[in-house]
């Protein structure tokens, strides 16, 4: 039996990555905030978009200075994600909120996050204004890199365990995977 789920309908296609977003003003105070709605849309040019509400401050920063990151933490962090979506940057730093490090970033002025095993540094490439509560921005690659004791092409699930946002506060990863081969068709 299935019930009207309209109000919720974002949650039908979750769960998504559960990510930080880390970006600098131009008074050089880093800010981080926890963050799901993303997809990369091209390879060639690489570009990336995040979904974001134009009264965050995050997008107030990646306007300023036009460049942020994308971080991807493991399950292990799931705490510290979740600091980072409940306090504003503008009244806190949730960097030292959630016992997390801002590092240099190889070719943006932004910071990356130390204890994250990814990293995807993006210059603004455009922000897309919608008659909507949330804008689309638009990052150009400049540099991606991962810890290789997780990935080789992609990401080893014997290894990595992601960290997976379901909405509504609630948090998880992956138990369960398969390698199907093509050959098996």
């Amino acid at each position: 039996m299935y019930h009207e789920v309209k109000s919720n309908f974002v949650y039908l296609i979750h769960p998504l990555p559960g990510i930080l977003i880390t970006s600098i003003g131009k008074n050089n105070n880093p800010n981080v905030m926890s963050a799901s709605w993303i997809t990369p849309i091209s390879i060639n040019p690489p570009l990336i978009s995040i979904s974001l509400r134009p009264e965050r401050y995050t997008y107030e920063l990646i306007k300023e200075t036009g460049d942020f990151a994308i971080n991807i933490p493991d399950y292990s962090l799931r705490k510290a994600v979740f600091i980072c979506g409940r306090y504003s940057g503008r009244k806190i730093n949730k960097f030292k909120k959630s016992n997390l490090t801002p590092i240099p970033a190889k070719k943006i002025r932004s910071p990356i996050v130390k204890e994250c095993l990814a990293h995807i540094e993006c210059t603004l490439e455009r922000i897309i204004d919608l008659p909507a509560d949330h804008h689309i921005i638009i990052g150009r690659v400049q540099y991606a890199q991962a810890h290789e004791e997780f990935f080789k092409n992609t990401y080893i699930p014997e290894k990595f365990k992601p960290l997976l946002y379901f909405g509504k506060d609630i948090y998880g990863t992956i138990d369960t995977y398969e390698h199907i081969k093509t050959e098996e068709f």
